[in-house]
């Protein structure tokens, strides 16, 4: 991009060049041929003066010299843009000199003179074209500078002709001719173009938030500047307010609509700075999700990523435990390297027309870690497909069950979790699609409407944006998050104080930022599943902090009953409360009892509460009261087996 800039900089500076070169010759041939008159009615005013004309062919020749890095061509600038700097200086001493010996009469008696203000624009172009061949990047911006000059002057010289100021009122620029200005203009112009620095161009040419606000700000105060002068002219010649009170008036216009435009665009800015983080946090939220689901279902499940090749591409840590591989020993391999021999061919057959056909495979498969053992894997495979439709990869969930059952037993259990699967296959690609299908549908009438308006560096986080919604759709739709609670593990001694005080310090920043206060009565040790019981405690906990009544400070307590049996628990808030009719859904999975507008959620954490306590041997119940708070109660065996 930068080369092709570069190049197309080096084009115009030698076609502006060619030109100048063009011009000033024909010129100084119709002076040398006595027609210099032909001149004057081409350019509609006086002819160009020998000088001047001689000036600018001196001046193209540096430039276009400039362009190689030869001896001659340096020799050949440089000689060119020195004798451009003399004749612009004796044109100045000569004038700001009258009495010394120094004088350009000769070139006066001849062929006429150039003016102050053209010697100035020589001398300062002269120097500009002399410095291209520096790398200093102070040198580099002083020429800016320089080249910015010339161009405020001969763009003043041209508006004064065009709105045909007197002479008394613009003495100093005035005598340069309007075709002069032109030709400085172009120069300094193309010139400045070649000589910026890679920000300058980005700001005039680029997409970014300055080089819009540049191409939104700078036509109106054009246009604001060019009719505010004109009206300030016509009021004047018109004799309908005297010079100074028009500059009065002028300036505080000028001020005026300047500041409210500046508000106008500021008010514009915000607009967008807001959308953009409302769509940020939508977009943060959604890939929190999706790390909780993914660390979920890490735990628990075996996972890899197939190529439409079979080839694996990437797999868990749980993969590798089971199968007693190394990751770089899967990487690049098909499935086969853990292939236990069990199936027949026509099982791989069928499921390789099943999944490559754009269905989800659900069944059990036998397959032989790297040290010869057997395992049992309860297996999902799920086809994922571009926006052409096409599948690209595999995604293969499999749950280990070896260790559950007897061959007898796993039969009719991969039965009941096959069912268990396609039941959580659907809800996931129905009830869970449907927060993300409403980010999607914001991405997408941001991407429709705002796309445009947008930065490269927003336009680009738009299109992440859009492929990670994208693959969530398609890994939702091969969770199983919900079935991992329940899996055999470790009973435990669990000291219930450190469970609360682990999940405080977790949830520390919530806390805090809700002002909540969270406390609890000594609690006992007991036998339980460890991570579960956690699980079941901080849920009860958030939802408490979260379900809170506006303008009120959460209050959360535990404390705990014990009986013969077992042990009761209680976790009570001062939040919304649950309404009457409601309180039978209120642990039923997937069922939101609240608006995801005022508070967020998947409507799962509740029925995981109740998975956990069942598996500990309990129950679990609530008593609430509307706008007054909730106490969830629940009871854990105490002799758990």
């Amino acid at each position: 991009m930068i080369t092709k800039l570069n190049a197309r900089k080096a084009k115009n500076l030698k076609n502006i060049g060619l030109i100048t070169l063009a011009f000033s010759t024909t010129i100084i041939l119709l002076w040398i041929l006595g027609l210099n008159s032909i001149s004057g009615l081409i350019l509609g005013g006086p002819p160009m003066d020998l000088i001047t004309a001689f000036s600018f062919f001196l001046l193209s020749l540096g430039i276009l010299a400039s362009q190689r890095r030869s001896f001659f061509f340096i020799f050949l600038n440089r000689a060119a843009i020195i004798g451009v700097l003399i004749i612009s200086l004796l044109t100045i001493l000569d004038v700001f000199l009258a009495n010394s010996a120094i004088s350009l009469g000769y070139f006066v008696k001849v062929s006429g003179s150039m003016t102050v203000a053209t010697a100035l624009s020589f001398l300062l172009m002269g120097g500009s074209v002399w410095a291209i061949y520096s790398k200093s990047e102070r040198v580099k911006l002083i020429t800016q500078f320089i080249l910015f000059a010339i161009l405020l002057l001969n763009t003043a010289s041209a508006i004064i002709f065009v709105l045909n100021i007197p002479g008394d009122s613009a003495s100093f620029l005035i005598p340069i001719p309007f075709f002069t200005s032109l030709l400085f203009f172009w120069l300094s112009a193309i010139l400045s173009h070649k000589n910026a620095p890679q920000e300058f161009n980005d700001l005039l040419f680029g997409n970014y938030a300055g080089s819009k606000l540049l191409k939104v700000v700078a036509p109106y105060n054009f246009f604001m500047i060019v009719v505010m002068t004109f009206t300030l002219l016509y009021l004047i010649n018109n004799n309908v307010v005297g010079l100074n009170s028009g500059v009065i008036i002028y300036a505080v216009i000028a001020v005026f609509v300047s500041v409210s435009y500046v508000f106008v665009v500021g008010i514009q800015f915000n607009k967008k700075e807001q959308e953009k983080e409302k769509f940020e946090r939508a977009f943060h939220a959604s890939t929190k999700e999706i790390q909780q689901y993914k660390e979920a279902l890490d735990s628990s499940f075996l996972v890899d990523i197939t190529d439409v090749n079979g080839k694996i591409i990437s797999v868990n840590d749980k993969f590798c435990e089971v199968s007693k591989y190394d990751r770089n020993e899967l990487i690049g391999k098909k499935h086969s390297v853990n292939k236990s021999g069990y199936h027949p061919e026509d099982f791989f057959k069928e499921l390789w027309a099943t999944i490559k056909s754009g269905e989800i495979w659900l069944g059990g498969i036998k397959n032989k870690t790297k040290d010869g053992k057997f395992y049992w894997a309860h297996t999902a495979i799920v086809p994922f497909k571009n926006e052409r439709n096409e599948i690209y990869q595999f995604l293969t969930i499999r749950q280990d069950i070896t260790q559950h059952t007897q061959m007898a037993v796993q039969f009719e259990s991969l039965k009941q979790r096959n069912k268990e699967l396609e039941q959580f296959t659907y809800i996931a690609s129905h009830d869970l699609q449907e927060p993300l299908r409403t980010v999607r549908s914001i991405i997408d009438i941001l991407n429709d409407e705002y796309s445009s308006k947008l930065d490269e560096d927003a336009r680009l986080s738009l299109e992440f944006m859009i492929e990670a919604t994208d693959r969530m759709s398609e890994l939702i739709k091969g969770l199983l998050d919900y079935s991992r609670i329940g899996r055999t593990k470790k009973i435990k001694i669990v000291d219930s104080n450190e469970i609360i005080q682990e999940i405080i310090i977790d949830l520390t920043t919530v806390i805090k930022g809700e002002k909540a206060v969270v406390t609890s009565d000594k609690l006992p040790l007991l036998k339980a599943y460890k991570i579960e019981l956690r699980l079941l405690f901080q849920n009860l906990i958030s939802n408490a902090i979260k379900f809170q009544k506006p303008g009120t400070c959460p209050k959360v307590h535990v404390s705990v009953q014990e009986s013969l049996d077992y042990w009761r628990f209680s976790v009570k808030d001062n939040g919304i409360g649950i309404p009457e009719k409601n309180k039978q859904d209120v642990f039923a999975i997937f069922k939101r009892l609240n608006k995801r507008s005022n508070y967020e959620g998947t409507g799962i954490g509740l029925a995981h509460c109740e998975k956990i306590v069942h598996m500990h041997g309990g129950e679990i119940w609530v008593d609430s009261i509307e706008n007054e708070g909730s106490t969830f109660y629940f009871t854990i065996l105490k002799n758990l087996i």
